[in-house]
């Protein structure tokens, strides 16, 4: 089922669950308000009928006359049967009455009034007068003494009628406003789920391999807009992933094929003898060149493919961090020469023992100096150089050159995996993209961060610190 549907169908019931709760309440509170109120004013009236009656008794005369008047124009006015008893259910005075009946009244309801008590009687079928009313009785006294009660009653049928009247007009407002409620709804959940259908519909898309596809966006603060910004940043990574990919797989290609090509033929000129004996030295020299670099490039998509998985292990030792970059450097002597580099390093102390793994951190410092013998430019300088932090607990590594500089917007990106800078800075256009990357996962590995401080035409100064363990050359 859509969501739309689902929305609609949800809010809907809870609409009309909530409706029918509330119109229950109003109705039983309507009706009982109405009952209580047409309760209380005949309770004032029978009330007002028997002080009157008291007061005539106080003169000694039992003249019921002008009480008759009184109660005559309340059963013209008000609509209201009005009976005076005597204490054994003898009518005194009547006033709308059925015609007929003027019998007494000895009904067991009424009992308590004659007792002192106000009684309420909704109707009775034991006697015809009063099954169709709502009765009040209040007793009234002569000498402290219950003499007897007066009786207000009204019709049942205009209570019951006013109590419709008021069902009628609440369930009408009712229905009024879960019509427009409904309409809200409709138009909230079609405001849901359209853009949920169209994030649906361009995540099909993506799916395939379409990373161009792209949601508009109002750019609210609401959830839903929120949600396609993000999956348009998703889609936009994805399509960078994607480029990147297509560019790694064709340099991976490019510097695979090379050096095979290279390496088969030489080895087919030394088969057919094209090259010569005494050559032959010179061009399997060459060819273990050539091999050297297919092992390097083999390692890098090892270590990422590591990287990406989540599964660097690091097996710690405690070693010279000064001597294991003497050595690293010297890997880079030929290619040094070549270029006319200056190749420097600075060291605090002659020992700085650090606790890290030792192979790791020789990848880290081979391709951080790689990467500047690439990029610097012929007869320029790089150097390494280690200092201590002021806590004394750690050494930090720094590799920089004087070659061109990385723009700051590159600078976001430059330890992205497959991630290949401006191929201009450099003359050496060979690499795949992957050699800061992985420095930064195993520098990560390690607890630490790598650091980059770099502006166009400055050089670039990569730094990172390991931890130092007692160390001789430190002063306490």
């Amino acid at each position: 089922m859509r969501i739309f549907w689902k929305q609609l169908f949800l809010h809907l019931g809870i609409l009309v669950v909530s409706l029918s709760f509330l119109g229950l309440v109003l109705v039983q509170g309507i009706r009982g308000h109405l009952t209580d109120r047409r309760i209380a004013e005949l309770t004032t009236l029978a009330q007002r009928i028997a002080y009157s009656v008291e007061n005539i008794a106080e003169y000694g005369i039992f003249n019921l006359q002008p009480l008759g008047i009184e109660i005559m124009n309340l059963y013209h006015y008000l609509d209201a049967t009005v009976i005076l008893l005597s204490t054994d259910f003898t009518v005194l005075l009547a006033h709308g009455l059925p015609e007929g009946v003027t019998a007494d009244i000895p009904l067991p309801e009424l009992v308590p009034v004659m007792e002192g008590e106000i009684v309420i009687v909704y109707g009775s079928a034991n006697h015809p007068a009063l099954e169709p009313l709502l009765v009040v009785g209040y007793p009234y006294r002569f000498n402290n003494q219950v003499a007897g009660a007066a009786l207000v009653g009204v019709s049942m049928e205009e209570l019951e009628s006013t109590i419709d009247e008021m069902y009628r007009l609440t369930i009408m407002s009712l229905v009024i406003v879960g019509f427009i409620a409904s309409i809200f709804i409709y138009l909230s959940s079609r405001a849901i789920s359209k853009p949920l259908r169209k994030i649906n519909a361009a995540a099909a898309v993506i799916a395939g391999g379409n990373f161009e596809e792209r949601i508009p966006v109002r750019h609210t603060s609401n959830e839903i807009d929120q949600l396609a910004e993000s999956f348009n940043s998703m889609a936009e990574s994805l399509q960078e992933q994607e480029k990147i990919r297509r560019v790694f797989i064709a340099n991976i290609s490019h510097d695979i094929r090379s050096p095979l090509t290279s390496m088969r033929g030489f080895l087919t000129a030394m088969q057919d003898g094209t090259i010569t004996p005494s050559q032959q030295p010179r061009y399997l020299e060459i060819v273990l060149d050539e091999s050297e670099r297919l092992i390097k490039l083999s390692n890098n998509i090892m270590d990422i493919n590591l990287v990406q998985d989540a599964e660097i292990k690091l097996q710690k030792t405690n070693f010279d961090i000064n001597q294991l970059i003497r050595n690293t450097i010297l890997g880079f002597e030929a290619r040094a020469t070549q270029k006319r580099l200056m190749i420097n390093s600075h060291f605090t102390h002659p020992t700085d023992t650090v606790n890290a793994d030792e192979d790791k951190i020789r990848r880290c410092l081979y391709n951080l100096i790689d990467n500047a013998v690439k990029f610097t430019q012929e007869g320029g300088e790089i150097t390494i150089e280690t200092s201590i932090t002021g806590s004394s607990d750690k050494v930090i590594i720094s590799v920089s050159d004087n070659g061109p500089g990385i723009s700051q917007e590159e600078q976001k990106r430059i330890f992205d995996r497959f991630y290949k800078g401006d191929p201009s800075r450099g003359e050496d256009k060979m690499g795949s993209g992957l050699g800061l990357s992985i420095v930064k996962s195993f520098i990560r590995a390690h607890g630490e961060n790598i650091k980059l401080e770099s502006s166009p035409g400055g050089g670039c100064h990569f730094s990172f610190a390991l931890p130092l363990v007692d160390n001789l050359f430190i002063s306490s």
